[in-house]
Order: structure tokens, then sequence, then C-alpha cells
């Protein structure tokens, strides 16, 4: 099943909040606690809640927060209760001497004239009320709780005994009807989308595994750091892999409160477990207590929280990745290497590796040897992650020059053949530094094509592509590097030399070495492959005649190339290839060859490491999904593909992923369309143009259609953006001719038809829907019936895409019933709801069901079928505006906010195509719906 994308905590806790408001309404009252560590952004819940209540309830709103300074003095809090407002006129001064039952009962009979109505009362940091306001509260809560008052509180964990906070989860969770809430750290995933949703764009996985080790997971450090960046640096995050991380506090972290409670024996055991970054069988742990001359004691940081056992006690584990790494970073350097030491003699492969590094106070040449045999098997096994986590440990050691260039080469290397050079970028410098070489230059090359709009050093590119060298080693880079080139200037608004640069980029692969054991530096072998990217090569040929519209030349080189595809082996390069002819086919309208060479693609990437198109390979299948309607599908593969489009090179997939999203969200009537929106719309920001380069155009054009709005199909359809595109076959002018078709600009649609007949099967594909659905919905608008059913018949006839296959269907549909052939319009309608229902296309079908009822054939009137496409809850809007409702009793009797009235009344009008409220009764009557 498609699931949403994640949502961010944000957004969940708005959502969250009104489900309280609106249960608390619906019940007549509810007391909920929000519970959580420091930091975890209990305040900004209480804060939601309170404008939940504002805009969905007739209460009024009562905030009151607690102050550490004042929990000694009595009764402290409840003055700064009164004070909220909620006790009009209050001027009882308790003093210590006062009771609290007196004080109670004064606050209840306030209460009840001041709230005799409702409210919403929400009380923050209640661990800092002091004694005698608890036993106030203690008394008042369970008289009025269920008198219309909704009550909100936030209080810290972990609780003390005895504490208010204790008291209130102990009384809360007695009572089915109220909630205690837990928020517990931010995940990698949540921090992702809570960046997507404040900035406009993602972050990569990386990225978000740092915000999450800079704030422990904490809500507000993390709204802290992103407020720090720029707008500068948020306009050039989709762009980019990582972004600076400042104003992270360095307050005491809250997850290490069970951990200080420790015994020095306990605390010494979880600092190994802690350290060890695994889980730890107890044999193990034994071992290396063992080495370290140290007792293990399990029971009290398994009490604590801090330790958890896994498999029936088998293995012992940070009860939490946050407490450990909150742990680790208290050990002092001595006691980490002696631990790390131990480690490394009891593991094996990376993490004894790992942890011998760690262990060393210097290097050393056998350290030098596992380093270099480590880093060697992980690299031919596809383990970059690990190889260059070896690497950087290893610079942290490493005290000589002579030792730390290689190991910067090394990992350098590492990373381009992993396609991840960005990661590297924080060591330019030292690049810059190494003594100069051609491996060097090739380095510090490939770092500047990962800069975010900076220029390549053309010189040293020109220099390095017009080597004349014997050594075998400067000829593989500079024949690889010359395929790099071809890359990135595809990658660029001007794509005019890429031919000349695929023929010099041939001529040095065939210069180049056939066998790696011609090379001198073996960790250059992966580059040595001249036959593979030959036909890489060629396919790129043919991306670049498909840009140039030279489709003959495309269609007559496609067989020969899929046929030395196949015999290409297994890997990343044949990947790569499958991507290029697979758009190429689409591209000539061959949809079925095009999904089939995409799905290769992707099934490829299960067993070879990433290609350079790895997000394209993606991004291809899942077009593809789209367009045959298979959404469930689609959503998985957008749900993998955007985890890792944040770190693939090929970042121009980011938007498109975001884009093909919102396609299926307004397709399947999800929510929060206009969040994926924002996301696809940084293609347009993007110069160069990769596959699919209108998807965003695509979704702004769907999400209108599936609204019922002809005008914001037109506004998504025009205008400089779309007229730069090059790349293009133009899908978002089939929705534009039937937009213009519904708002009656009749002669516009017919030129425009025109014009996209010419360009048939080059310019513009029938993906979206046949050019015969198109002339038959012009026909039929302008009265000519017959052509219209000649067109309609030819337009159902062929199997096309389904959903607008559907579409074609319903509109035919209507088109019979008004011709008075309602036995074959409700067959046809009945094959139009049957697709659209296998889609899932929820927007579409709730207005294809109302504007052709079986149960009766009557032709439906085009006031009808207006209404047919409002939403239940515009229903309900469009009844009292017939009947004259001002938009402050729509509010009142909807129990919602004017302002989200204003906002339906704007859209019913839009789409009644109506000037005015007062058109709204006319309406009815001609649809035959007034309201009794």
């Amino acid at each position: 099943m498609l699931r949403d994308s994640p949502y961010s905590p944000a957004f969940e806790r708005r959502r969250f909040a009104a489900d309280v408001v609106q249960k608390a309404v619906a019940q007549g009252g509810l007391t909920l606690l929000v519970e959580g560590m420091a930091g975890m952004g209990k305040t900004f819940l209480l804060r939601e809640l309170g404008i939940a209540g504002q805009e969905s309830s007739s209460w009024p709103v009562y905030f009151a927060n607690a102050d550490e300074i004042e929990c000694g003095e009595p009764y402290s809090f409840i003055e700064r209760f009164a004070a909220s407002g909620l006790f009009d006129g209050w001027d009882f001064e308790p003093d210590r001497e006062t009771q609290p039952i007196p004080v109670a009962r004064e606050c209840l009979r306030r209460f009840r004239e001041n709230a005799a109505d409702g409210a919403v009362v929400l009380i923050d940091d209640v661990q800092w009320i002091d004694t005698e306001s608890q036993r106030v509260l203690r008394y008042v809560i369970p008289r009025i709780h269920r008198r219309h008052v909704l009550l909100g509180f936030g209080a810290r964990t972990p609780y003390e005994q005895g504490s208010f906070g204790q008291v209130l989860a102990e009384l809360i969770s007695h009572s089915p009807q109220d909630l205690v809430h837990q928020i517990d750290p931010l995940t990698t995933d949540e921090i992702r989308a809570f960046a997507a949703d404040r900035l406009g764009t993602g972050v990569s996985a990386r990225t978000g595994e740092r915000l999450l080790k800079a704030t422990s997971g904490s809500f507000l450090r993390l709204d802290a750091i992103l407020r720090q960046l720029t707008p500068d640096e948020v306009a050039h995050l989709h762009l980019i892999w990582d972004l600076p991380i400042r104003g992270a506090t360095s307050d005491e972290n809250p997850l290490l409160h069970g951990f200080r409670e420790l015994s020095a024996p306990a605390r010494a055991t979880t600092e190994i477990v802690c350290l060890a970054g695994h889980e730890m069988s107890r044999a193990d742990l034994h071992a290396a207590a063992d080495l370290l001359g140290e007792p293990v004691e399990l029971s009290e940081p398994s009490a604590a929280g801090v330790l958890s056992e896994s498999g029936f006690g088998a293995t012992i584990v940070p009860r939490h990745a946050l407490v450990a790494q909150a742990i680790r970073d208290t050990i002092a350097a001595d006691r980490v290497r002696a631990i790390s030491r131990a480690l490394a003699t009891i593991t094996s492969g990376y993490r004894s590796v790992r942890h011998a590094l760690k262990g060393a106070e210097q290097w050393s040449e056998e350290l030098g040897k596992q380093v270099n045999y480590y880093v060697s098997e992980a690299l031919d096994h596809g383990g970059f992650g690990n190889a260059s986590d070896i690497l950087r440990t290893a610079l942290d050691l490493a005290d000589d020059t002579a030792t730390r260039q290689e190991l910067l080469i090394s990992l350098a290397v590492a990373h381009i053949r992993g396609k991840t050079g960005y990661l590297i970028l924080d060591l330019a410098d030292e690049y810059e530094r190494l003594p100069p070489s051609t491996l060097r230059d090739f380095i510090l090359i490939v770092l500047a094509a990962h800069r975010v709009e900076s220029e390549l050093p053309q010189e040293q590119v020109m220099a390095l592509l017009a080597l004349e060298s014997s050594d075998p080693d400067d000829r593989t880079v500079s024949a690889f590097l010359s395929f790099l080139v071809v890359i990135m200037t595809m990658r660029t608004n001007d794509p005019s030399m890429v031919p000349l640069l695929i023929d010099h980029a041939r001529t040095l692969f065939e210069k180049a070495p056939a066998d790696a054991v011609e090379l001198g530096d073996a960790r250059l072998a992966w580059m040595v492959a001249p036959q593979e990217y030959l036909v890489l090569l060629d396919c790129y040929r043919t991306v670049h005649d498909q840009r140039m519209f030279e489709l003959p030349a495309v269609a007559e080189a496609l067989p020969e190339l899929e046929r030395r595809i196949e015999e290409m082996p297994d890997g990343p390069l044949k990947v790569d290839s499958l991507v290029a002819v697979s758009g190429a086919e689409l591209a000539l309208g061959r949809f079925a060859a095009g999904e089939r060479l995409a799905r290769r693609g992707v099934e490829l990437l299960d067993r070879v490491s990433e290609p350079w198109a790895a997000g394209t390979a993606r991004l291809i299948l899942a077009d593809c999904l789209v367009l045959r309607g298979d959404y469930a599908e689609a959503g998985t593969l957008i749900d993998l593909s955007e985890e890792i489009a944040f770190d693939a090179l090929d970042v121009e997939t980011r938007p498109t992923f975001a884009a093909l999203r919102a396609i299926i969200a307004a397709i399947r009537g999800g929510r929060d369309i206009e969040r994926h929106l924002e996301l696809a719309r940084h293609q347009h920001e993007i110069m160069w143009e990769g596959y699919a380069a209108d998807t965003a155009v695509m979704a702004e054009c769907e999400a209108a259609r599936a609204a019922g709005d002809p005008e914001g199909v037109l506004r998504a359809s025009q205008g400089p953006t779309v007229d730069r595109l090059s790349n293009t076959h133009r899908g978002y002018l089939t929705y534009r001719v039937l937009a213009l078709i519904d708002l009656g600009r009749l002669d516009q649609a017919a030129d425009l038809i025109e014009e996209l007949a010419a360009w048939r099967d080059v310019h513009w594909l029938e993906y979206w829907g046949s050019l015969d659905w198109l002339r038959a919905r012009l026909a039929e608008a302008r009265g000519d019936a017959s052509t219209a059913r000649r067109h309609y018949e030819s337009a159902v006839a062929v199997d096309g895409l389904p959903l607008p296959q559907a579409l074609t269907f319903a509109d035919f549909g209507v088109f019979l019933n008004e011709q008075g052939a309602h036995e074959e319009a409700r067959r046809v309608t009945e094959k139009a709801i049957e697709i659209l229902e296998r889609l899932g296309a929820e927007a579409y079908l709730s207005a294809v069901r109302a504007r052709f009822s079986p149960a009766s054939p009557a032709a439906q009137s085009p006031a009808a079928r207006l209404l047919a496409t409002l939403t239940d809850r515009e229903r309900q809007i469009v009844e009292q505006l017939a009947e004259g409702r001002s938009n402050n009793q729509i509010a009142e009797s909807m129990v919602v906010s004017v302002a989200t009235v204003r906002s339906h009344v704007s859209n019913v009008l839009r789409k009644l195509r109506l000037s005015s409220r007062g058109e709204v009764a006319r309406l009815l009557r001609e649809a035959g719906a007034t309201p009794e």
C-alpha cells in the first residue's frame, strides 16, 4: 500500500493537537499530559494545542507556565495561573499559613464564573510547580475536566518519585477518555522530514545523522540549528550534500540522567558496551572487561534504562543509540584508547581495524598494513562507507606527512569510485597542498565539480585531456576524466560540445590500458574497462541526439546499442547504459520497451555498486509506474529513492521525485500535496535538464486538474519557466487543451490541438491523453455531436495508459448521456469507474460517479456537474451560502475558524465559476438541489 512520505514532526504535532481539540469538544472535555525530556518540543505542542483550540472551538485559551526559581514559594504558581486571565479580578492572597482547600475552592468559584462555556487551559513545566499549588490543582482538576474544559500539561521526564508529573501520569492513565502523550527524541527520518518542511528541500541521510548527533534528537536544538542557516545557504541546499551545523547548544544532555546515577562499576560496563558500537555477547563483554581488569555490572544500567538485553539475554546493547552517543562523548581519551584496544582483540574485520585505530596512540607500519588490506577488500565488495570510515579514522592518527598524503589519496580514490566525491570537500585545502601529479590534479577537478555553482578549472581540465604520457596510470586517469567531462557537459544548459567531447573520450579510452595489471597504482584498477566505457559513450551520444530531437538517428542506433549493452558484464556502467537507452525508448513513444529497460537497470542496482545515474535509473522506472497507474509500486520505489536522492550525484532527480509524489497524491486525494509541490519547484532552479525536466510542471497541472481548477492548469502550463524547457514532450499541453475547453476558450483549444497534431510523436507524446480525446472534447463543446462521437469511439478503442483512458471513458459517458444513449452511457461510465477504482484515483472518482448515476439515467445539467466537483465540506458551505449566512455564522455552526471558512468560500466560488456568493442559490436551483 502506498504510504505518504514522512511528515515533519512539526506537521505531525499540529495534526495531533487538532485531533485532541476535536476529541475534547466531542466528549465535553479532556485532560492531556505531554511528557518528555528537556528540549523535545513539549512547549511547541502545547502552543499548537492553543492555536488549534482557537481555530476549532469557541473555547477561550489560557496559558501559564511554572518557573524553576519559584518552585519553593507557596502558591506562586496559583498566582501565575490567575494572571493568565482565567480568574478576572483575582485579589486572593494566600500565604504560608493558608490551607490549600480554601484556595482550591476559590479557584473553582472563579473558574465557574469566567469559563462556564468551556475553556482550553494549558500549563507548562509542571515539574516546577510549588507543593502548595500542586495540592490546589489536584483538588481542582477532577472537578473541572468534564465541564467542557481541555486541560493540557507539559511535564519533563524522567519523573522523580512522587513528583506532580508522576501523579498526573497515574491519574490520567486510569481514564479512557484522557491522554498521556510521550514525546521521544527525533529519529533521523523525522529530522530529514523536519528539514524538508522548514527549508523547502530535503537533506541527505548523512546530514540527518549529523544533525541527530548534534541535537541528541532535541526538537528545540534542531529548530535552533535550522534557524542559523542564511538565506543564501538555504537557496543552495537542493544542489548540495550537506549543510552547516551552527547553533547547537552545550547544555547538560538530558540523555545522560540515568548514566550519571550509576555506580562506578556500572558506568565502566556501560562505557564498554557504548564504545563497542554494536551488540555485544555476554562472553565478549566479559572478555573485554577481563582484559581491562574490571568486573561486569549489568543489573544497574538495565534497571536505569541505559542498557538492555536482546536475544533473551544473549546480547547487550545500549537502550537507545542517542544515549550511547551521549555517553561516548563523556569518556576521557585515555579510557577510550584502553577500551578500544580490548575491543580490537575480541572482534574482527571492520570492527577490529576501527577499534585498533581508536586504541592506538601513534601510527605504525603494522596499522598501515591492516588499514590498506581492509580498505582494498572493502572497496572490492562495495563497502565504500566502511572503507571511508577506516581511512578517516586513520587520518586522525597519522603523524607524518608521507603517510597522511597516501591516506588522503586513498580516501579520494575510494570516494570517486563510490561516486561520493562531495564527502571529501572538507579536505579540499589539504588536497591543494599535495605534491603536483596527474592524480592530484584529477582529484582537484573532481572536487571542483561538486562545488555549487563554481567554475571548473578549465586550464587543468584541458591539460589533463591533452596529456601525452607513456605512463599507464596517467593515461587511465586522463581517459576517465574525459568521461567525467562528458557527463559534466551534458549537465549544463549548453550541450553543444558533447559530440566533440565524446569523440575525444573515445580516442583516450582506445589508448588507455586494457588490463589493470599494466597499472603501477592498484588503487586505479576499477577505472580500467575501456570497452564498457565505449558502449556508454555511444549511449550518451544517443541521449544528446534525443535532446536535439534527432529522433530518426536515435531510433536507428538503439537496436545495436541494446545488443551491445546485453553483452556487457553486470556492473554500474551497464546500469548507466540502460538508463540512457530506456529514456530514449520512452522519448520515441515506445513505452513498453522503455519500462522494460528501466526495470532491468533498477534490478541491477541491487547487485552492483552505485552507477553515476543511480537516481535517474530509479526515476525513469518510477515515472513509468506512475504513467502506468501502478501507484503502489511507484510509491515504494519513490520511498527508497528519496532515502538516497540526497546522497546521489544526479541531484536533478531530487525535485523530480517530489513531483512524482505530488502527482500520485493529487490523483489519489492524498494529503499535503502543496509540500511535495514546493520541493518539486526546485526543478526550475537547476540550470541543466535531466530526464523528465517538466515533471514539476506536470505535477502542478495534475494537482490543479484533480482539484477542478482549469485556471490553475493554465497558470501552471505557461510562462518563462515552461518556455525555456527543451528536453520535454510537453505533456502539460494535454492538460492545457482540456482546461481551455472547460473554460470555453474553444478557438485557443483548437489552435493548440493543431499544433499537437503537427508535433505528435516528436515534440508531444500521447502518454497523457490521445489526440482523438482532445478532438472529441472540442467537437462536443462546439455542439458537433457526430464528430465528437467519431473521435470518442476512436479514443476508447485504443488501449492507452489507465488514467487518461479512464477520463476519456468518463467524458464519453457524459456525452452519450446527453445524447440520450443512456444504456451505452452507463456501460462506458462503469468502465471509467472500474479503472479509477483500480487506480485508487479518489480525486476523480467522486466527480465521475456524480456526473452520471446509473440509477438515474437523466442527463445532469451543467450546474449539477459543477456541484459534483465539490468535496463534502465544500457542499456544506454551499448549502449555508444559499441560506444567506455570513462567514461568522458558518464558522460557528461548523466549529471552524472564520479564516478557514473564508478559504472554503473562495474555493467554492472558483469551482462553481461564480463571481459572488449571492449566485450560489441560483446555481442550486438550476441543479435541482435547492435546500429545503
